[in-house]
């Protein structure tokens, strides 16, 4: 974690009166420079690390592809993305500055936009979740600095399929989506845990992907429950003191 990682010196005050000068431990932040099919398309201020999964997941959560086969060539110099898409995908979608100016529910096809998530036997225990969640705040970089968001996809039975940190929420579930499309995960057979707030655009992430689930140690919007509910997901929020509280379709969460 190295690269990760800068210490930086401070003075920390004590409400006793004390001063004390130390070095501290500060998440570092990296601009990355993504080009689409030749053409200069993002900056990105990330963690440093993941760097293809985050360029994979972002493209799937805008619904600029829908698989990594659809990627026929991608590769990071320094800090620089290059991704090329397959012919087929080529103008298929709007651009990303018509995307963030506009709204990811604005520009989205309607089919992709309002598409429910398939119906299936998925189910996860309470415990499960709740314990699933706690694992966010022992994530290495967190830990270390406090300085990061964190993210990761469990198996129905609480086994860790992907996981990712970063100084942007909506880049560490973008990192875990990305790492977990290379490794072939089964998003309809998993659930997802993150430590920010659930607006209509976190929901809509793991509407796109399949996954049933998304659970978060803080709170949801009205937007983002009416997403849950509209795409059929299942917004968990305040997963916290061992409790946690379902907004929409509790039934896909049992005891235990």
């Amino acid at each position: 974690m190295d690269d990760l990682i800068v210490r930086k010196p401070v003075r920390r005050f004590f409400e006793s009166g004390e001063a004390k000068d130390l070095d501290d431990e500060v998440v570092a932040e990296f601009r990355l420079h993504m080009h689409l099919d030749g053409e200069p398309f993002l900056q990105a201020t990330l963690s440093p690390d993941l760097l293809e999964e985050f360029v994979v997941g972002f493209l799937r959560t805008r619904g600029l592809i829908e698989g990594i086969e659809d990627l026929s060539s991608l590769e990071i110099f320094g800090d620089k993305a290059l991704a090329v898409r397959t012919p087929k995908f080529k103008g298929k979608f709007p651009t990303l500055s018509l995307l963030e100016s506009t709204g990811t529910r604005n520009v989205l096809p309607e089919e992709v936009l309002f598409s429910k998530i398939p119906e299936s036997d998925f189910r996860v225990s309470a415990g499960s979740i709740i314990r699933g969640v706690r694992k966010l705040s022992e994530m290495p970089l967190y830990t270390s600095t406090g300085g990061t968001h964190c993210a990761i996809l469990f198996g129905p039975t609480g086994d860790l399929l992907a996981s990712a940190e970063d100084i942007g929420r909506h880049n560490a579930v973008d990192k875990v989506i990305g790492r977990a499309m290379i490794k072939g995960v089964d998003f309809s057979r998993s659930w997802l845990a993150v430590s920010g707030r659930l607006p209509a655009d976190m929901v809509f992430k793991p509407a796109l992907l399949g996954i049933p689930l998304i659970a978060s140690v803080s709170a949801p919007t009205t937007e983002g429950v009416e997403m849950g509910a509209s795409s059929g997901v299942s917004v968990v929020g305040f997963t916290r003191g061992g409790r946690m509280n379902c907004y929409t379709v509790p039934e896909r969460i049992v005891p235990g």
